[in-house]
């Protein structure tokens, strides 16, 4: 009687905001009737919560907020989960803490999203369980973290057969196959009312013992499949912030990684794995976990494994290096603030390791294993192509296009100061009509090994590459085969020179003269 009656009060509560949960479950049909209640209720029992009016408890737990629960600062060791909302809602964090009715929207906009990810379109309870874990606050790294965001999850289930609490909120009670979905073995200790926590397991009374089940769920990239790493092979960042991405070569297969990955004594694991035939992607750490495979940089870098060996090409195919590029190019938009423009792309990227003058630093931040600190492997290796790679992971660069037959141009600080750091520009030459073009530099001068200029036959950066210079290495007098040059600038993350001055010239088509017919008066044309 007493929990009905605070089922009332919590009618109370729902019906001020009964028009954002009905509009919720309107727009996202295939979130279960009722599941936004009962996150809200096992979160915060239906209230707003503003964590600035909140105080710490003594636990030192992380500060929830609004309705749903959503956590700002989960202190190195929760999931950010107000953040994770924010991207995948059209919501931003502000909008969402300031209104309560912003929150219920956004955590279903959120929902809904990670169902459309994970290609789930039932509404069945079962079916959404991956949602729930992938929106859950809990980390899932231990058996003793799986237990804790089960027990989260069966607790929001309890709350859904609950015929009082339901009809609170003016929904229909379900019948939760609960043994289905954790497990005989594992629905019994949850359901217990006494667990004992030791170093044999979880257990309750009957001695049951609570198995995990290992049932992480990570969709960083879209486009991959999931396979969870065993958890001995990876563990949390403890706070660190990513900041790098690692390029790796398996020296092996595709399907021997994801396997070996999954071997409690291999010690070792890395966030994505690439299939050489077609780029097919698996995921097997979640970002924010710390994964193994680059030593004492682990905490800060983001891992791909590439499957081959770095002494044969022909496993680097235009697939593979397609599918690894759109994975960097998510993460660069996964607000680590990592710039696109730190891609190692030198032309010595391949051969050159870090312990060779630190070549190429810390101001890189998309590269191979072989360029981070206190290492000794060599993958990618020589055969990884670091320009392509470079060119895919960014967009078309600003591109100035000029169809005059004369004229001069220099780099971006003109004739009296330097050119910036981390610039990438693209100068087309193409004149009207043109045959070929001759440009003719009169002043040269870049960052000698790290800023370079790169001049192609034809009108873009694919068309093929006449070369590349740096420092005082002048291109001298250049002229094209056909009618376009393309100039291509990059700099690196610091050190500017006096950049170039150059002027082009063109010759042009010569248009073949008109056929004109000529009528003359008082003759008929013959039949």
């Amino acid at each position: 009687m007493c929990l009905a009656w605070a089922y009332w009060g919590i009618a109370q509560s729902t019906q001020r905001h009964a028009s954002s949960f009905n509009l919720a479950y309107k727009q996202h049909p295939a979130i279960p009737q009722g599941l936004l209640e009962a996150v809200a209720y096992s979160k915060t029992r239906l209230k707003n919560l503003d964590p600035q009016q909140v105080a710490e408890g003594c636990s030192g737990l992380p500060l929830y907020s609004g309705i749903m629960g959503l956590i700002d600062d989960g202190k190195g060791y929760f999931k950010n989960t107000l953040d994770l909302v924010a991207s995948k809602s059209s919501f931003d964090k502000k909008a969402i803490i300031l209104s309560v009715d912003n929150s219920i929207l956004a955590y279903a906009e959120a929902f809904a999203q990670v169902q459309s990810e994970l290609n789930i379109t039932s509404n069945s309870l079962s079916a959404n369980i991956p949602v729930l874990r992938f929106l859950s606050e809990l980390p899932t790294q231990t058996g003793g973290q799986l237990y804790a965001q089960d027990a989260e999850i069966y607790q929001i289930l309890k709350f859904l057969e609950d015929q009082d609490f339901m009809h609170s909120v003016n929904r229909n009670p379900y019948q939760v196959d609960f043994q289905t979905i954790f497990g005989q073995n594992n629905f019994q200790v949850l359901s217990s009312k006494k667990v004992t926590f030791a170093k044999s397991g979880i257990s309750n009374s009957q001695n049951k013992t609570y198995q995990p089940n290992n049932q992480l769920l990570c969709i960083d990239y879209p486009g991959a499949l999931w396979v969870a790493a065993d958890p001995s092979n990876y563990s949390s960042r403890g706070g660190t912030l990513v900041s790098a991405v690692t390029i790796h070569t398996v020296q092996g297969s595709y399907a021997g990684a994801i396997s070996w990955f999954q071997n409690p004594s291999a010690n070792v694991s890395a966030h994505y794995v690439l299939r050489s035939s077609d780029g097919q992607v698996t995921q097997m750490v979640c970002e924010s976990d710390k994964g193994w495979h680059v030593g004492s940089e682990n905490p800060y870098t983001i891992g791909l494994e590439h499957e081959g060996f770095v002494n044969n090409p022909a496993w680097y195919t235009v697939a593979m290096y397609t599918s690894s590029a759109d994975i960097c190019k998510d993460i660069v938009n996964s607000g680590y603030g990592i710039n696109p423009l730190r891609t190692a792309f030198w032309p010595w990227t391949a051969t050159t390791y870090y312990n060779q003058a630190g070549i190429p630093g810390s101001c890189t931040k998309i590269k191979g294993h072989m360029h981070f600190p206190n290492q000794s492997h060599t993958d990618p290796g020589v055969n990884w192509d670091w320009d392509y790679y470079y060119k895919l992971i960014n967009d078309p660069p600003p591109t100035t296009s000029i169809t005059t037959c004369t004229g001069s141009f220099t780099d971006s600080g003109g004739s009296g100061f330097n050119y910036g750091d981390d610039e990438r520009e693209l100068t087309v030459i193409e004149p009207t009509n043109a045959s070929s073009v001759t440009i003719a530099f009169s002043s040269f001068n870049l960052e000698s090994t790290w800023d370079y200029m790169y001049i192609y036959d034809g009108n873009s950066v694919w068309a093929p590459l006449i070369g590349y210079y740096t420092g005082t290495n002048s291109p001298g007098t250049i002229t094209s085969s056909g009618g376009a040059l393309a100039v291509e600038f990059r700099s690196d993350c610091a050190t500017t020179s006096t950049g170039w001055e150059a002027t082009w010239t063109c010759s042009t088509v010569i248009s073949p003269p008109i056929n004109l017919q000529v009528s003359v008066p008082g003759c008929a044309n013959s039949s």
